[in-house]
C-alpha cells in the first residue's frame, strides 16, 4: 500500500491536543525550548496557558535565558485540625509578638532540604515522588506530636515510629533523585515542626503560653507529602508583598503591581535613607527601585511553586491532591495563574485603593492616598452620569415590584475548542473555510480579519446552540414577557451569545441590544493589547440589531488600563451594573447582562452586599462557572425602613440577593473528533 502524503493544512483535534506535551505545544507556539522549560518549571507543569502567561510577564527579565536551574524542596505539611490550629497559632504569635524565623515558611517538617533540578528534569521527579508514594508498602503509624520548648526554640517533634518510616520514603526519594543526576540529601536528624525561633527573650512567656495552648494530637487531621520549588535569586534575600502599586517615573524604577511580590536584600530596607530600596519582582524577574512602604514583609514560601502535593495513608474522606498551585493558600501562584488572565490583586477589606501616581520624590516620606483615580468614578454612586435618574432620599430598592437581574456568561468559544484555529480555517487570500462541522458557518467581516479573530473569536456552532438553548428554557419558564432591557459586552462571542438568546425567548425583534463597553473582563488578561472589536456598523452588517442612540456607561476609551486591578475590575462591573438598573427604574422589567465567566460575580457581588474578590478568588471561582452560566439576582422588595434609620444604615442593607435561576444548569461531555480512517482495516 503506498504511504499517504502529509497534509499541509491539518485540522487541529481535540484528540492531538490531548497526546502532546505542554511542552511541544509550547515549542509549536515558538517560545525557545529552554524558555518553554523555564515557564514550566516556574508555574508548575499546570498549564500551557499560565506557562506561556509567564513568558510574556517574564519578557524584560535579564535572567530569562539563564540555565541556572530552581531549587527544589520536599516537605511533609499537616492538614485538616491541626493546619487550622497552626494557622491561628501563626496568626496570633505575629499579632503579639511580631515575626521570628518560623514565619519566614509555611508549617511544615522537612524530609529533603533544597537541592537543584535542571528545567527539563522536573517531569521527572514529580513522576518519581508519586511512583514512590503509591508503591510504598509499609503503612505509616500515625503521626503523634510532642511538643518542644527551649529559651531559642519552640516546635513539635513527630514520634519515633512514624519518623522512621517516613526517613526511609524521604531517603529512597533521594536515592532514585542521583540515579537521574540529581544529587539531594535526605533530613536525617529527628523530624519536627518548627514554630518559633531566633525571637527576643522577652518574648518567651508569650510564645510559652501560645504554645502550650495547642493540642496537636487533638482532633483529625491528616498529612501531605509536597515538593515545592523557589527562585534561586532568593538566596539570601527577604520576600515582601505588594499593598499599593506604584508606576515607576524613572528608569530605575520598579513597577508594583497588586499581588505581586518583591524580593529584597535583608539590609536594604535598614540602610535606606529616604525610602526606597532596590528589589527583584516575582511576577516579572525585574529589578529596580521602589518605595519602602509599599510593599511589607511576608513569608518567603508564598512565592514558592507547589508542583506535587500527596495525600499520606489518606482516607475515603480527606482525599486531597493539588497540583502546580502556589504556596501558603495560593499567594505564589494566585496572580500568575491571571497574568493574562488576573495581573492585579484587589488590596482587600481594609487597604485603601491608592492612585498610580502617589509614589513620593526620593528622599520624602511615602504616604500613599486612599482612591484612585481610575475608580473614583465607579465608587461614587451619587454621581448623576449618562442620563440617569438623580439618586433619591430613600433607596429604589424600596420600592414594589420584584425586578431581576439575569447575568450570563457567553457559549463554546471556537479557540478554547480547536486551540491555534485561524492559520487552518483561513487560506491565502484571507476566506474562511470550515473545518468541522462544529466550527461556525461564516463569520463576520471585520477589519484586520483575521487576524483580529485571534483576541475575538467566535462562538462554536455549539456555542450557539447552548445560547439558543438557555434562551429557550428561559421563555418556557415564562419570562420573555420580563425581560425588557439587554446589555452586552462588545466581545464577539458575547453578541452571538446574546443573540442566540433572544432567538430563543423568541424576543429578538422587539428586544435590541445595548452594547456596553464596561461589561467586556478583566483588561489585566490583556497585557500585551486589547482586542480590536468589531465596529458598530461591523455589528449591524452581522445581524445584531443595536439598540441606537445608546450612550455608553463606560466608553471604548475608558478601556485602556490594563494595569486594572481586581477590585478596580469589580468597581467598574458594579457601577455599570448600578448604571443599567438606574437608568431602567422608571421602565421597570428584568434586565439582561451578557459578559464572561467572571461578569457572573463582577456584576452582582457588591449588589448583594459583598466586597470585591481577590486575584485569587476571582481565579478559583471563574473555573467554576461553565458556559452560558446563569446568575439571578432579586430586588428585595420588603416593608419600607424604620423611618429612625440613617441615610447610612439604609445604605448599608444589601438591596439585592442572589436566587436560584428559574432554570436548570446545562451539562454536557467531552466529544472527540472522529476520524474515519480509524475503521479502516
Amino acid at each position: 500500500m503506498a504511504e499517504l502524503p502529509p497534509r499541509k493544512n491539518a485540522t487541529p483535534t481535540k484528540l492531538t491536543k490531548l497526546l502532546i506535551s505542554p511542552l511541544q505545544v509550547l515549542l509549536q507556539m515558538g517560545f525557545p525550548k529552554h524558555r518553554a522549560e523555564k515557564a514550566l518549571a516556574a508555574t508548575g507543569y499546570r498549564n500551557v496557558q499560565l506557562a506561556s502567561d509567564w513568558l510574556l510577564a517574564h519578557v524584560n527579565d535579564p535572567t530569562l535565558d539563564d540555565q541556572q536551574p530552581r531549587e527544589y524542596l520536599l516537605y511533609l505539611c499537616p492538614a485538616g485540625c491541626l493546619q487550622s490550629q497552626l494557622q491561628d497559632f501563626w496568626a496570633r504569635s505575629v499579632r503579639e509578638c511580631g515575626r521570628n524565623g518560623a514565619h519566614e515558611f509555611l508549617p511544615h517538617v522537612t524530609l529533603v532540604p533544597p537541592f537543584k533540578v535542571p528545567d527539563s528534569t522536573v517531569p521527572d521527579i514529580v513522576s518519581l515522588l508519586e511512583r514512590i508514594t503509591e508503591h510504598e508498602n509499609q503503612p505509616i503509624p500515625e503521626i503523634r506530636l510532642e511538643t518542644y520548648i527551649s529559651q531559642n526554640f519552640m516546635g513539635f517533634f513527630l514520634n519515633q515510629d512514624s519518623a522512621e518510616v517516613i526517613k526511609v520514603m524521604a531517603s529512597r526519594f533521594a536515592r532514585e533523585l542521583a540515579q537521574i543526576n540529581v544529587a539531594a540529601e535526605a533530613h536525617t536528624q529527628a523530624l519536627h515542626l518548627t514554630l518559633a525561633y531566633n525571637f527576643p527573650s522577652g518574648q518567651f512567656s508569650t510564645l510559652e503560653y501560645l504554645v502550650r495552648a495547642m493540642n496537636p494530637n487533638n482532633g483529625h487531621s491528616h498529612w501531605q507529602l509536597r515538593l515545592y520549588s523557589r527562585d534561586v535569586r532568593l538566596s539570601g534575600k527577604k520576600v515582601y508583598k505588594v499593598i499599593f502599586p506604584h508606576v515607576p517615573r524613572e528608569t530605575d524604577e520598579l513597577e508594583l503591581l497588586l499581588g505581586d511580590f518583591v524580593y529584597v536584600d535583608p539590609e536594604a530596607c535598614n540602610d535606606s535613607i529616604d525610602g526606597w530600596i532596590e528589589g527583584i519582582s516575582w511576577l516579572t524577574g525585574c529589578s529596580g527601585f521602589l518605595p519602602k512602604n509599599y510593599v511589607e514583609k511576608t513569608a518567603e514560601s508564598d512565592a514558592w511553586t507547589l508542583h506535587k502535593s500527596v495525600e499520606l495513608n489518606p482516607s475515603a474522606d480527606d482525599l486531597d491532591e493539588i497540583d502546580g498551585i502556589s504556596a501558603s493558600s495560593d499567594q505564589a501562584r494566585r496572580l500568575l495563574s491571571q497574568v493574562s488572565p488576573e495581573l492585579g490583586l484587589s488590596s482587600g477589606k481594609n487597604s485603601p485603593i491608592v492612585r498610580h501616581d502617589t509614589s513620593p520624590p526620593r528622599g520624602l516620606p511615602v504616604r500613599p492616598t486612599e482612591l484612585s483615580k481610575c475608580t473614583e468614578n465607579y465608587v461614587n454612586s451619587d454621581l448623576d452620569m449618562v442620563g440617569l435618574s438623580p439618586v433619591v432620599e430613600r433607596p429604589l430598592a424600596f420600592k414594589q415590584g420584584h425586578r431581576r437581574l439575569f447575568i450570563v456568561r457567553h457559549g463554546e468559544r471556537v479557540d478554547f475548542t480547536f486551540g491555534t484555529w485561524i492559520p487552518y480555517c483561513f487560506d491565502e487570500t484571507g476566506k474562511y473555510v470550515r473545518k468541522d462541522l462544529n466550527m461556525p458557518l461564516s463569520v463576520p467581516k471585520r477589519q484586520g480579519s483575521p487576524e483580529t479573530f485571534f483576541k475575538d473569536c467566535p462562538l462554536t456552532i455549539l456555542g450557539e446552540t447552548q445560547a439558543g438553548l438557555l434562551g429557550q428554557a428561559l421563555r418556557f419558564a415564562g419570562e420573555s414577557n420580563k425581560i425588557q432591557h439587554v446589555y452586552c459586552s462588545p466581545s464577539l462571542r458575547s453578541l452571538q451569545t446574546c443573540q442566540n438568546i433572544l432567538k430563543g425567548l423568541e424576543i429578538e425583534q422587539s428586544i435590541p441590544i445595548s452594547l456596553e463597553p464596561g461589561l467586556f473582563e478583566w483588561l489585566a488578561w490583556y497585557q500585551d493589547s486589547m482586542p480590536q472589536f468589531l465596529t458598530p456598523s461591523e455589528m449591524l452588517d452581522a445581524g445584531f440589531r443595536l439598540r441606537e442612540h445608546h450612550q455608553y456607561f463606560i466608553d471604548f476609551s475608558e478601556l485602556s488600563d490594563r494595569r486594572e486591578s481586581a477590585e478596580q475590575y469589580y468597581m467598574r462591573s458594579h457601577y455599570v451594573t448600578q448604571c443599567a438598573l438606574r437608568c431602567t427604574e422608571h421602565i421597570g422589567g428584568d434586565v439582561l447582562l451578557i459578559g464572561h465567566a467572571s461578569t457572573l460575580d463582577a456584576c452582582s457581588r457588591q449588589l448583594v452586599g459583598g466586597l470585591p474578590r481577590t486575584a485569587q478568588e476571582l481565579s478559583r471561582i471563574v473555573h467554576r462557572i461553565p458556559y452560558c452560566s446563569l446568575a439571578a439576582v432579586q430586588q428585595q422588595c420588603t416593608e419600607e425602613p424604620p423611618v429612625d434609620d440613617s441615610p447610612d444604615e439604609i445604605a448599608s442593607k444589601p438591596r439585592w440577593k442572589l436566587i436560584e435561576p428559574p432554570v436548570p444548569p446545562m451539562t454536557y461531555s467531552a466529544n472527540l473528533r472522529f476520524d474515519w480512517q480509524t475503521l479502516l482495516p
